[in-house]
């Protein structure tokens, strides 16, 4: 090896100077530093050299299979810390040749060489890991399943072996010697560090289990959560509300509460409509055959009078006609779906002191925010305005202003 007859080269001008009377302290001094000094300036060459022969090759391998895994791995400085392996392993393997003529600096050197090999080994594993992310976000794939809390825990694991392996390094022992330590202190780790192991489990429950995604609208009243989710981590789980504010929830009540998840509306690209109009029941009243007649005539109702619905025995009312027409209405209408395996009804509720609800229920046949609430209200826009044509009035709360009366006994405005 290149340093090694440097070194001799320094021992022997150790004993020369030695020889010329010099002393033996100061002698040992110079030495040391003058060795200190080579392997230093071999080191900043030599890792120059490494890393620029493993970054042409990381390089020429990402260009051969057209994609940017060279670009994250330098960005993630993998292959800088590959090269700090690269030259520590090497001098960790020639020291006691090296440093034959000076034996105490091998056993410090060797273990100090040790631990920065185990230092950045873990750092490449860490940032090859979080290449995994970058990986995901640059190309997009399965980009609505984050994979960053389950690098979080891996990156965890990884330094806690880590540390096993350097006490085990510095005390001259075997990692299974620590392994089996850790049997007797866990039920104090586990006391002391409660919250945060919950927050692991939680947190590779909700990636493993597929209970969020990035992008899932969500809602947990228990947090006044109401969005997106924009980050999941492997203890937290950020979403950004409609308001644009962003609520930060501990990944552990998403698995302890209740939360609900609109994504499977989303992918379906069906969202329900459920509301109600309520009709005063004054109102309510049988038809008489001319009223009947006068309906068919109608050209916004001939079409559902002659369409074949059943008719009662016991007679026929205004309200009965009137939810009739709303099934006749939500059939036809293009926006909404008409498949048997979403429901479509006009249901009557109990009488309230607000009136009689009828309840209108079906599916859009889109589930994106605007369409949906634009639909919703074109359909009650027409509903609201054919309720007077069966004779019934939406039900309204009068104020008490709007009951006193002038002195010739008409309402005052």
């Amino acid at each position: 090896m290149i340093l090694k007859p440097l070194i001799n080269l320094i021992a022997r001008w150790g004993d020369a100077l030695l020889n010329a009377g010099w002393q033996a302290e100061n002698v040992r001094m110079m030495t040391t530093l003058a060795v200190f000094l080579s392997v230093v300036l071999f080191s900043y060459g030599l890792y120059w050299l490494v890393r620029l022969v493993l970054v042409r090759i990381v390089h020429k391998v990402a260009k051969q299979y057209k994609n940017r895994v060279g670009e994250l791995l330098v960005a993630r400085h993998v292959v800088r810390r590959a090269s700090y392996v690269v030259i520590l392993a090497i001098f960790s393997a020639t020291i006691p040749g090296i440093f034959e003529q000076f034996p105490f600096w091998i056993s410090p050197l060797k273990t100090l060489l040790s631990i920065g090999i185990l230092w950045f080994a873990v750092r490449i594993i860490t940032g090859a890991l979080w290449c995994v992310v970058d990986y995901q976000a640059v190309y997009q794939q399965d980009k609505h399943r984050s994979f960053k809390g389950l690098i979080q825990f891996a990156n965890i694991l990884v330094y806690f072996l880590g540390g096993i392996v350097l006490l085990s390094i510095l005390l001259d022992k075997s990692p299974l010697v620590f392994i089996g330590g850790l049997g007797a202190a866990s039920a104090v780790l586990m006391l002391i560090f409660k919250d945060s192991l919950l927050g692991l489990v939680a947190g590779v429950q909700l990636s493993y289990n597929d209970i969020i995604r990035i992008g899932d609208w969500i809602t947990m009243d228990k947090f006044n959560a109401d969005g997106t989710v924009i980050d999941i981590t492997l203890t937290t789980v950020k979403v950004q509300n409609f308001d644009l504010t962003v609520t930060t929830i501990p990944a552990y009540n998403l698995i302890s509460d209740s939360v609900v998840n609109w994504r499977s509306m989303s992918e379906a690209q069906h969202r329900r409509i459920q509301r109600e109009i309520h009709l005063d029941i004054t109102g309510i009243r049988f038809c008489s055959p001319a009223f009947l007649s006068q309906l068919s005539k109608e050209a916004d109702l001939g079409d559902f009078m002659n369409s074949g619905f059943e008719m009662p025995k016991d007679g026929v009312t205004n309200i009965y006609l009137y939810r009739k027409y709303i099934e006749y209405y939500l059939s036809r209408h293009p926006h909404i779906d008409h498949s048997p395996d979403y429901l479509l009804m006009a249901r009557q509720l109990p009488a309230e002191d607000t009136g009689l609800p009828i309840q209108i229920y079906c599916f859009a046949n889109t589930s994106e925010w605007v369409k949906y609430e634009n639909i919703q209200a074109d359909i009650f826009d027409h509903l609201l305005a054919m309720a007077p044509a069966f004779s019934l009035s939406v039900f309204e709360r009068t104020a008490q202003k709007d009951q006193r009366l002038d002195c010739t006994g008409r309402p005052t405005l």
